[in-house]
């Protein structure tokens, strides 16, 4: 969730759930008077509609707002989460009530995991985890690793992760926010990864052992152009124009140029089509034209945006009813602008 509200929006959802009609006695001593949290709930759920009755929770993101329920709540000084503040309306609290939003700054890795309502008579804790933002997967080297090697993944908010191939959970043996480093179990060839983390789940699209190229080309490949075009085929300047592992392709077109790849490996029968991960510096429409095995009876095209783009095209689309033998593959510059073109994890899929 990612419900940020004004104070009119609170309101209408405390009138809802009718909890700002608390009262608090005083007349108890002091000893009467510690505060207790009973529960947790979140405000709104998945579709923003109050959530009535409130339902326990111990797992919160920030910049969300949540219900805090228990007893003598309203002598509230300080509400911390992670022991970092959040701060509240004192027209949102009431003896058995406190609605507050989390601090958008709130820390979710290297915390205590706990909730504190501190108040002139003391100090409540609830056991609350404050869930990082949904994991990005940038993708996985090398994708032709073998069983029971090991893989680095690439991405961001790796908290507590679990790595799985397929149906089948892998060894992770290092991880910090942003890298994981996990063993492949037996079976994982033609298998996808999967990262998990508490706030949710990526898959990647390229399986185990399905690319011509990453990070290089496999097998005994070769390269050429068309019109003397400048590529790199290790290129490593500029981490935002490479996708995953540590080098991309770039290709710096003429109009009506081609990048050729020629000599691929052999490529499986239950291959269903070709894939890659495509840029480009400026904005291609429909202007790039995939020639495969060298026929021009039937040549895909496809865009290219200036942010990576996943790209699958089957087989069945260069008018084959079945995997050729081998995949040599053209990328040809249809069009009368000169570009930066970015190719990464070029393979096909099953």
């Amino acid at each position: 969730m990612k419900n940020i509200f004004k104070f009119s929006q609170v309101f209408i959802i405390a009138l809802l759930l009718g909890i700002l009609v608390a009262c608090r006695d005083d007349s108890g001593g002091a000893s009467d008077l510690t505060p207790v949290i009973e529960l947790v709930s979140a405000s709104v759920n998945a579709d923003g509609q109050p959530v009535n009755p409130l339902e326990a929770t111990h797992v919160g993101y920030a910049n969300n707002t949540y219900i805090i329920k228990g007893k003598n709540l309203q002598s509230v000084k300080h509400v911390y989460f992670n022991s970092y503040e959040s701060t509240f309306n004192s027209n949102f609290v009431t003896d058995g009530t406190i609605i507050i939003t989390i601090d958008q700054n709130t820390p979710y890795t290297s915390n205590t995991n706990k909730l504190e309502v501190v108040t002139t008579y003391g100090t409540a804790e609830y056991d609350f985890v404050i869930a990082p933002p949904a994991p990005v997967f940038n993708g996985f080297q090398p994708i032709n690793a073998p069983d029971g090697s090991t893989i680095t993944i690439k991405g961001n908010y790796f908290v507590n992760p679990t790595v799985t191939v397929g149906d089948q959970q892998a060894t992770i043996v290092s991880y910090t926010l942003t890298e994981i480093i996990a063993t492949l179990p037996a079976g994982s060839q033609g298998k996808k990864v999967s990262v998990s983390t508490l706030s949710g789940s990526l898959t990647y699209p390229s399986q185990i052992g399905t690319s011509i190229y990453d990070d290089a080309f496999y097998g005994a490949v070769t390269n050429s152009t068309w019109s003397g075009d400048v590529y790199d085929i290790a290129y490593a300047e500029d981490p935002a124009n490479i996708w995953q592992g540590t080098k991309a392709i770039k290709w710096s077109t003429k109009a009506w140029s081609a990048f050729q790849i020629d000599n691929s490996p052999s490529i499986p029968s239950n291959a269903k089509g070709i894939r890659f991960h495509i840029k480009s510096n400026a904005t291609i429409n429909q202007g790039i034209k995939i020639i495969l095995n060298y026929s021009w009876a039937a040549t895909p095209t496809i865009s290219a945006g200036t942010s990576y783009e996943y790209v699958e095209i089957p087989f069945s689309q260069f008018g084959l009813s079945a995997a050729p033998d081998t995949m040599n593959l053209t990328f040809n510059n249809a069009n009368g602008d000169s570009n930066d073109v970015y190719l990464d994890d070029i393979g096909y899929y099953y």
